[in-house]
Order: structure tokens, then sequence, then C-alpha cells
């Protein structure tokens, strides 16, 4: 935000003899200040949904610690029961045996109410995951207009770095199907460019946005396919292409990816995020490739 406050105030305190305003400087004032705006409302609104889940999660700890008290009071009147039997040996075995039984089942009662607790907590992490995730794309840097002369025909394109700067901002802007675009030119014109990777990212998370998941698979392959060796986006493909292929209803294939994530980069934070959806799904979290191997030592 703080490229954009200073951009705008640059423009209004310039001398009037140092340039015109122009109609396209004025339209571009105009969009900055939107688009201020609609950070500022987004940033808001984000804050009020994290407050909301923060003391859903507090809530759902502090009936965790209740439930573990509760099975710490069980377990010390079971003792205290058996003990008392057993010194007065006036009840029947039998009888001991039916107490101790019922006792067990409200254990497991007990037990299953924490499990489904944690469950709870998996889903809010992730919600918050998620969330993080969308802030995190919202506030990248905005880039310069690019230059005019680049519209007129038969005119060589921009420079990599303004025509990338120019998608993400529209991207930033909800101008998706015009980022799309530009993102288009940049991997045509510059495919070997450091911010391929990106790019190529960054139309896979419109398309999983627009809910065209087909298309966002093919956009997360593309990067693992391309970009093997980049640590810090390639599990993130690994991930979206995990989570589109499961919100289109292809739990398998989503299994199987979110495993391949956590077969090759078992240390990233993604790893562990690819687990826990293992874990949501119903499915068995594979063991880490060291332990594997300590196993077979064994």
């Amino acid at each position: 935000m703080r490229p954009l406050t200073t951009l705008v105030i640059a423009t209004l305190l310039a001398p009037a003899g140092m340039f015109a305003a122009s109609k396209e400087q004025l339209e571009m004032q105009r969009d900055i200040a939107q688009l201020q705006q609609q950070m500022q409302t987004l940033q808001s609104t984000l804050d009020q949904k994290l407050a909301t889940i923060q003391t859903l999660q507090q809530q759902a700890l502090e009936s965790a610690n209740r439930s573990n008290t509760t099975v710490s009071v069980l377990s010390s009147s079971v003792t205290q029961t058996l003990e008392r039997e057993l010194k007065t040996a006036v009840a029947p075995v039998a009888g001991l045996a039916a107490k101790v039984d019922n006792t067990n089942n409200d254990v497991a009662e007990v037990r299953s109410q924490v499990s489904d607790l944690n469950n709870s907590m998996n889903k809010v992490l992730q919600l918050l995951t998620d969330m993080n995730n969308t802030l995190k794309v919202m506030q990248a840097p905005a880039a310069p207009p690019p230059p005019s002369a680049s519209s007129a025909p038969g005119a060589p394109p921009p420079p990599a770095s303004v025509l990338f700067n120019n998608a993400l901002t529209d991207q930033n802007g909800g101008k998706a199907d015009l980022a799309l675009g530009e993102y288009a030119d940049f991997l045509k014109f510059y495919p070997n460019d450091p911010n391929g990777a990106n790019a190529q990212f960054n139309i896979g998370e419109i398309h999983y946005a627009q809910n065209k998941l087909d298309l966002a698979v093919q956009d997360f392959d593309a990067v693992i396919e391309r970009y093997p060796d980049n640590t810090k986006l390639t599990p993130d493909a690994y991930f979206m292409k995990g989570m589109a292929l499961k919100q289109s209803g292809h739990k398998d294939a989503a299994a199987s990816t979110f495993k391949a994530l956590v077969g090759k980069f078992a240390r990233s934070d993604k790893a562990e995020q690819a687990k826990e959806q293992l874990r949501a799904m119903g499915y068995t979290v594979p063991a880490a490739p060291g332990a594997a191997a300590k196993r077979k030592a064994r």
C-alpha cells in the first residue's frame, strides 16, 4: 500500500511546470485511489474473519481442555471404586467387572469427543492457511502502468519486468481476464525469465479462483513439469493441484498428489498441509523417507 500512497502524493505535489496532467495520468490516479479503497476494505474484512476464527479456535481449545479434565476425574473415580470394591469384597466379581466395562465405555466416549474436537481444529487451521495465502497474493506490490509506446502496432514487447508487473497489478486489482492475457504474453516473449514459474503459478491461481478447476490442474501441472527444481513454487503447485482435484471431486487423484508432495518435499510447509488434507479425507499419511530408511536398517 505504501508505494501506491507515495506515488499518489508525489503526483499531486509535483509542480505544474514539470508535467501536464494528461487524461491517462488522471485515470491512473483514479484507478490507484480505487485500488487503495478496495485493499483497505479487503483488509478490514479479512481482519474481522480472522478474529472470528481465532475466537472459534479458542473455544475449541477450551472445550478440549474441559474434556481432558473429565477424563482425569473419571480415571481417578475408577481407581477409587476399584480400591473400595477390593477392600470390602462385598460385591460379586461379576458385578465389579460390569462396572469396569461401563466405565471403559464412558472413557471411550470422551476420547471420541476429543477426536472430533481435533478434527474441527484441523479444519480451522486449514481455513486460516487458505486465507493467509489469499492475503499474500492481494498484498503483492503494485507496478506502474505500461508505457504508451507498447500499444502501437508492430512495436516490440515491453521489458519482462514491466510486462510481469502489469499482469500482477491487474490480477490484484480484480482484472483477472486481462491479467491472464498479460501472463500468457510474458511466457510467450520471455519463457526463460526468472519470473516464468511465478507467471505460470499465478495463471493457475486465477483459474482456481474462477472455479475453472480443470484448467487450474493443467496450470499447476505446467509449473511442476517446467520448474521441478523450484523449491519455493513447485511444492505450492503440488498442493494447489491437489486442492483443485479435491474440489472437483477427484479425491483419489488429489490424495496421490498430496502424497507425492510429502514424498518429494517432506520438509516444506506445504507438506504438513498436505498431511492434514490426507487425514481430513480419511487417507493414510505416508511416512517420511528418512523414517522408512531407519525402519529398514532395524
